[in-house]
């Protein structure tokens, strides 16, 4: 895959659309060249895409459009958790359609390890007869309202959880309105409420059990800091655009800037080779916090050489400022929390 090409495509796309829509025409450039199947293995219809293809393809695609990144992460999410699965007729049923970009997925798991005030789990369920009946909220769901399944998952009585492929039509199933964010509002990220909803074993992925996600993907724990990285090469793009005619600033950005993203991203690729083997230790906490310390840096950078026009919403140099205020708080443990606050502050 020619990255640098797939970026490009992308962008003159994106130009100039509201980013509060959902990025139609970006998606169709996603599926026609099949990046819909690259989570999904070959057997399927899938890529089958190595673990450094992949974090290429993020760091391409979200240098192009953040918004589709983030939804493309969230299917590839659901698509790896359907290719796990146990229930092998219903990997074979949907991961083909799913590969093609015919269909969407997305995921609405964080509710397995969040818990409302007093103790009631997120989302509960109930065994009804050889089905479930699922009631809570999903608090977290990009792609909500155009997505066909969400994997989503649910606590029962005695403490064990399992998980599911939902389809959105479903009976009991209702998406609320998008979330009003900072940035990426355009990938309807909601909260999903479920009240009676059934889920038949037709439907069930994996459990009763005391942890239904199980072993997570070896690419889960770079896909934030892929998507970092391309979102770090936007901010340097329009950095390296606006401060060309001003040497002061050019110095700078062709300088200590860009010295410092170079150091990053060899880091991450060093990092990310690593997946290949899996008796490799992947240093992906201590790379996410370099990359969150370089998207903080390279964003105040933009807003910098941007001034005043920068502080104009209609300026597009805003909108890449506060979708890089997104990496501060997308999958963040409070080690790297704390870490980054660390790098910040040194």
């Amino acid at each position: 895959m020619d990255s640098k090409q797939l970026t490009v495509e992308i962008q003159s796309v994106a130009h100039g659309l509201n980013e509060s829509l959902w990025p139609t025409d970006v998606l169709e450039i996603i599926k026609i060249r099949k990046l819909f199947g690259n989570s999904i293995p070959a057997r399927y219809g899938g890529m089958g895409a190595s673990p450094v293809e992949r974090v290429r393809i993020y760091e391409a695609v979200a240098r192009g459009h953040m918004g589709t990144a983030l939804i493309l992460t969230q299917h590839d999410g659901a698509c790896e958790l359907l290719a796990d699965c146990d229930n092998e007729a219903l990997a074979e049923s949907l991961l083909p359609r799913l590969a093609s970009g015919d269909v969407l997925a997305t995921v609405g798991i964080s509710q397995l390890t969040t818990s409302r005030q007093g103790g009631a789990p997120a989302m509960g369920a109930v065994a009804d007869g050889d089905d479930f009946l699922m009631t809570g909220v999903m608090p977290w769901v990009t792609s909500a309202r155009h997505a066909d399944y969400i994997v989503s998952g649910a606590l029962l009585d005695d403490g064990q959880q399992f998980l599911a492929c939902i389809d959105t039509k479903s009976e009991g199933l209702q998406v609320e309105e998008p979330i009003e964010l900072l940035g990426l509002t355009g990938s309807m990220t909601s909260a999903v409420r479920c009240e009676g909803l059934r889920v038949t074993r037709s439907e069930l992925m994996r459990g009763p059990m005391e942890k239904a996600l199980g072993r997570r993907s070896t690419v889960k724990s770079m896909t934030v800091s892929s998507c970092g990285m391309g979102m770090a090469g936007a901010l340097l793009d329009l950095c390296q655009s606006l401060s060309a005619k001003t040497q002061a600033l050019a110095e700078i950005v062709e300088g200590p800037i860009l010295q410092r993203y170079e150091k990053v991203r060899t880091r991450f690729y060093q990092a990310a080779d690593s997946l290949n083997d899996p008796a490799a230790e992947v240093p992906a906490m201590d790379v996410r916090v370099e990359v969150n310390d370089l998207i903080s840096r390279l964003a105040l950078s933009l807003m910098n050489v941007l001034k005043g026009s920068g502080y104009v919403v209609s300026h597009p140099g805003q909108r890449l400022v506060r979708e890089a205020m997104f990496f501060l708080v997308w999958s963040t443990p409070v080690s790297v929390q704390a870490k980054t606050m660390t790098r910040l502050w040194q």
